[in-house]
């Protein structure tokens, strides 16, 4: 006996979602059904599911029943949510011609609305009737060669009495976490009415679940065809919440993960498995783990809400080449869940956040995702820093502070989400450290940037017997770590990063709130009361607050101690101590002045008027050398770096007295 799942399909929609459709408003809205729930009535009215029966088949028409009398305005599109995965991206070719298909992906880039056809009427000229054509994509129109009425052939397209329908166009690639040794695909989609509307909200960089009609279609070019490719009709696209999901765990990682947590060891476990093959650096080894754990990410975590706040780590390591850098962030690239890995030597300030492109398809520009971007809720490792142009560096400020990307590129103004941490290596400014050079003076970095990095650790090369001895011996036997006892696999250090950022959300406990606010402030009095001291600022505390939480979340604990707060404490300052400062003189990273250097810069700005007034203005580049030259003899005569302090001063003088001197 024959199915009606037409018949089955309304009657589940009335009986589950009649509530919804009461509440239908004045403008289009949609339909959520949950897959498993319908799978289950079907599999009882029928004794098959949803796939055996191919009611995907039917979606489109259940769309058109419950829309009879309906505007485009108001019109209900229904939706299967929570749908398995069928299929991984890259497995999709000419074999699932036809098939529904469902898999998760992440947009490269995505063409602004655009409209065609939904239905057509076509106006008979000899019999005055109109042919309503309904069509399914609005991609191929094919007009009518007679009338349904009359059978006349001459028939003319009413613009105003037919009905248009928003569509865009999509790139989808493979998600981070799901790509194998780097390599990609991407895969041509096309959304339509509710999805494609103002009302649904997609960026370049969203992960997302993806239902839909995978097929093989003619390529056209210029109006052109070029042999075939491979489109989605899309059913429903929808991002997900969280990068992290459980998609990739099954309820034995769920099991053993929970038990791990309750490891007395288990955060010196974490701390040994994370670079097991690199000898020493622990304090750094110690960072990075909190990097990848990160702090506490908002419960209503809306893109750009007002309640927003950075949760994210950002760890900038400078050192001697051959020291370690490139291997830490290395073992750090194979153990996060979610990574991309570049170098700065190839990478431009567009390849870092956004590019406008020309889509082919289309023929109109799309604004196509950086590498920030891309690694949305994730980790960028970014090799060689220092070889980044300025402007690039600076096009970072964005997203390690607001968590976001704006660009205003070939008339387009989008704002991405780009909730990424930020793991970067570089050299210093000379390749390797000047003994007789402060560590600041070597970073060639602006302070704009290196203020945003929670913690910087410079690596040097030190001769030193015994840990060459040491080092020497692991190196040549090949043994590193590996030997001093248990390790977690790289698999499952990656599943319980994902469970504890999908599933821990730490808080401050009133003792560790209370350690961090006698550390700010007893700092910040302390470089007060330093002639040589440098506050430390409100940015570096909420960095504190970050690896206060993440410390927790290590221990899979609501609750972040004082102890963690503690421990945060010491990783920041040991971090501070590798730059050659110490909390007090922190502030020297966000170029805040001392109380001796603002008496220097006092004196200088002095001299500077003085030789103006005597002289007049401009002055010569005589003059200006010979006053930077007094300048530097009297910060030696103090005991102060020199680096900017003329600059400072001249710039200041002018602003206030000259104008354009």
């Amino acid at each position: 006996m024959a199915v009606n799942i037409i018949g089955l399909l309304k009657q589940y929609i009335k009986k589950h979602h009649k509530e919804q459709l009461e509440q239908v408003g004045s403008k289009q809205s949609k339909v959520n059904i949950d897959f498993e729930i319908l799978n289950q009535f079907l599999l009882n009215e029928t004794g098959k599911d949803f796939f055996a029966l191919k009611a995907y088949k039917f979606l489109d028409r259940i769309d058109e029943s419950f829309n009879i009398g309906n505007t485009p305005k108001n019109h209900i599109s229904f939706k299967i949510i929570n749908v398995p995965c069928t299929v991984q991206l890259h497995d999709l070719d000419a074999t699932h011609n036809k098939e529904w298909v469902s898999f998760k992906a992440m947009i490269k880039n995505i063409t602004d609305i655009r409209v065609d056809l939904k239905q057509a009427v076509y106006e008979c000229h000899e019999c005055g009737e109109p042919n309503v054509i309904h069509i399914k994509d609005g991609i191929t129109v094919v007009k009518p060669t007679q009338c349904k009425y009359c059978g006349g052939s001459n028939l003319e397209l009413l613009k105003d009495s037919s009905i248009y329908r928003d569509y865009k166009y999509l790139k989808l690639e493979e998600p981070l976490e799901l790509r194998n040794g780097g390599a990609t695909r991407e895969i041509k989609a096309y959304i339509q009415d509710y999805l494609a509307s103002p009302y649904h909200n997609l960026k370049a960089g969203d992960v997302c679940d993806v239902t839909g009609e995978f097929r093989v279609e003619p390529r056209k070019n210029q109006g052109k065809m070029e042999g075939f490719e491979f489109i989605v009709d899309v059913h429903n696209i929808a991002p997900v919440d969280d990068a992290f999901e459980d998609y990739s765990l099954t309820e034995t990682d769920k099991s053993m993960i929970i038990e791990l947590s309750k490891r007395q060891d288990i955060y010196q476990l974490l701390v040994d498995s994370l670079a097991p093959e690199i000898y020493g650096h622990n304090t750094i080894k110690e960072g990075l783990l909190l990097q990848l754990f990160e702090g506490q990410r908002p419960l209503d975590d809306v893109f750009k809400s007002d309640t927003m706040d950075r949760w994210t780590i950002h760890i900038l390591l400078i050192g001697d080449p051959g020291v370690g850098k490139s291997q830490l962030i290395s073992a750090v690239n194979k153990r996060a869940p979610k990574v991309i890995s570049i170098a700065g030597t190839n990478t431009s300030q567009a390849g870092l956040t956004t590019s406008a492109v020309k889509d082919e398809l289309t023929g109109t520009w799309t604004m196509e995702a950086g590498a920030v971007v891309l690694g949305d809720t994730g980790l960028l490792c970014i090799d060689e820093y220092d070889k980044l142009k300025p402007s690039a560096q600076k096009s970072l400020n964005e997203p390690m502070e607001q968590l976001s990307v704006s660009s205003a590129k070939a008339g387009l103004v989008q704002t991405m989400s780009a909730r990424t941490s930020i793991l970067a290596a570089a050299n210093p400014k000379y390749s390797r450290f000047n003994p007789y050079k402060t560590t600041r003076e070597q970073l060639d970095i602006a302070e704009s940037n290196l203020s945003r990095f929670d913690l910087i650790f410079v690596l040097e090369d030190k001769i030193d017997k015994d840990t060459d001895v040491n080092l020497a011996k692991s190196l040549l036997d090949n043994k590193f770590d590996k030997n001093t006892g248990e390790l977690l696999s790289d698999e499952c250090f990656k599943k319980y990063i994902t469970y504890m950022k999908a599933h821990c959300f730490p808080v401050l406990s009133e003792e560790a709130k209370q350690l961090l606010i006698s550390f700010y402030v007893d700092t910040r009095q302390a470089a007060l009361a330093n002639a040589d001291g440098k506050p430390i600022t409100a940015r570096d505390l909420k960095a504190l607050e970050r690896l206060t939480i993440a410390r927790a979340k290590c221990e899979c604990r609501n609750v972040a101690t004082a102890e963690d707060a503690n421990n945060s404490i010491r990783i920041y300052s040991e971090a501070l101590k590798t730059i050659g400062l110490v909390p007090e003189t922190a502030g020297d990273l966000e170029l805040v002045r001392s109380s001796k250097e603002l008496e220097v810069l006092i004196d200088v700005e002095k001299m500077i008027r003085a030789k103006a007034q005597f002289e007049g203005v401009p002055l010569s580049a005589e003059d200006i050398s010979g006053l930077r030259m007094e300048c530097r003899k009297l910060c030696k005569e103090r005991g102060l770096d020199h680096k900017g302090v003329f600059d400072d001063a001249y710039e200041n003088v002018r602003n206030a007295l000259y104008g354009e001197m």
